[in-house]
């Protein structure tokens, strides 16, 4: 399925291609020339956004006079002159951020920000869910794809870290240029935490190239976040980005540096599991890498897809090493308790050579390659090239790879030492 994707939508990427011309110089959302924003007098830590009472035009952002648009509300972080020390956050009521209501998509969030919604958990229309969607630039530029095969509703930048809980994003109004284009509600091109967040609600569309989370060289951690897709829940990749260009920021802290190293930016995805749901809702594969991405996963429910786990994204830099896979007793140090149950193919697939993969103390489909009729692994077993099966499947020419499997490792004693006692001398 993957490969089949790759064939489609990156028929012509040649090579990963500087950022510079496209980001310099530009503070909204769209990359284009900024509007005039009135300079901030004291610094700014709070923004205040409603879409049914707020206006773009007659309010300043406060709590009584909120902002109309989340657009508005980046453009004016984006062009502050003066940002408190502890940071900025955007409040965003309940309510559809939608194109009719103003927003202009994608939605490019430039600088460090926490971006918060309200009512997550009783679905998209009666919570914060950001709607719609435009073409991804950015990403185009990056990869050297075709113009208009890209598309995404929230992107976050470059070297810019955001923080995002309780929203929804995606695009109910989804409707592609062709076939060869494709869409994901979120691109992580940055580094994004987020916390009980829904990622592809919303979206209805029979077309494969629909998927949930594009992490495009970026560093993604979600807690507790509840993603969906076609083609993928998540898919992560290795990107050359040789230049970066800083964004209007009042502390250096916020502005990504320019170090034209050319080396590939490695990308890492965190997955935990804190309260309310953990899930990853695909037809192909919740998790798609080209192994060069640290992945680390607890507490996490893969549904109903082909494979919950697959290494087969096509690579668009050449990949220096291998990242780390740690579904449970791993080196980042995962609990596991995942659930591998309801892949239609197989729920780990290893396709690249070198490959290791720990996944402890999970549970698999029952009395498959081993395991008892609770799901459980009762002992260590690793499977190697040549495995095939409901759990785990490790092609003849992963050689080197593996994937343990098995019950959680037993912490080990440590003797406590004494206290050395020297004898006193005589006198």
């Amino acid at each position: 399925m993957s490969r089949a994707w790759a064939s489609r939508f990156f028929f012509s990427v040649v090579a990963a291609m500087a950022l510079a011309a496209l980001m310099s110089g530009t503070a909204c959302t769209r990359w284009g020339k900024p509007g005039a924003i009135p300079p901030t007098l004291t610094p700014l830590s709070a923004i205040y956004v409603n879409p049914t009472t707020g206006s773009d035009s007659s309010g300043n952002g406060t709590q009584t006079k909120p902002y109309k648009t989340l657009t508005k509300a980046v453009e004016v972080l984006a062009m502050s002159k003066s940002l408190a020390p502890n940071g900025v956050t955007i409040n965003l009521s309940n309510g559809d951020y939608t194109a009719a209501n103003g927003e202009k998509f994608p939605i490019v969030v430039p600088t460090a920000v926490t971006i918060t919604g309200m009512n997550f958990g009783t679905g998209p229309h009666t919570g914060t869910f950001i709607d719609g969607f435009g073409q991804d630039t950015i990403f185009e530029q990056l990869v050297d794809a075709p113009a208009r095969s890209a598309y995404t509703t929230l992107e976050i930048a470059p070297g810019v870290s955001v923080s995002m809980s309780d929203v929804y994003v995606g695009a109910s109004k989804l409707k592609l240029p062709g076939s060869r284009a494709a869409y994901w509600s979120l691109d992580v091109l940055g580094s994004l935490s987020a916390g009980l967040s829904n990622f592809g609600s919303g979206t209805v569309s029979k077309a494969p190239s629909v998927s949930g989370v594009l992490v495009t060289g970026g560093t993604l951690s979600c807690a507790s976040c509840e993603i969906q897709g076609n083609d993928f829940g998540i898919g992560a990749f290795s990107v050359t980005v040789p230049v970066s260009t800083a964004y209007p920021s009042s502390t250096p802290s916020t502005s990504p540096t320019a170090t034209p190293t050319g080396e590939p930016s490695l990308p890492s995805v965190t997955l935990t599991h804190s309260g309310g749901d953990s899930t990853i809702v695909a037809k192909g594969v919740d998790l798609l890498t080209d192994a060069s991405v640290d992945v680390s996963v607890s507490g996490e429910v893969f549904e109903r897809a082909k494979y919950a786990f697959e290494d087969s994204f096509p690579p668009i830099v050449s990949i220096p090493f291998d990242g780390t896979v740690d579904f449970g007793g791993g080196i980042s140090g995962s609990p596991g308790g995942n659930n591998f149950i309801g892949a239609r193919v197989s729920e780990i697939s290893l396709t690249r050579r070198n490959e290791t993969v720990s996944a402890l103390d999970d549970t698999w489909n029952p009395s498959q390659q081993g395991a008892n009729p609770s799901g459980r692994y009762r002992k260590m077993v690793v499977f190697g090239a040549g495995a095939s099966g409901k759990n785990v499947t490790v092609h003849r020419e992963a050689r080197g790879s593996t994937v343990t499997v098995g019950p959680a490792v037993a912490p080990t004693s440590t003797p406590s030492v004494g206290p050395s006692i020297s004898p006193t001398p005589s006198p």
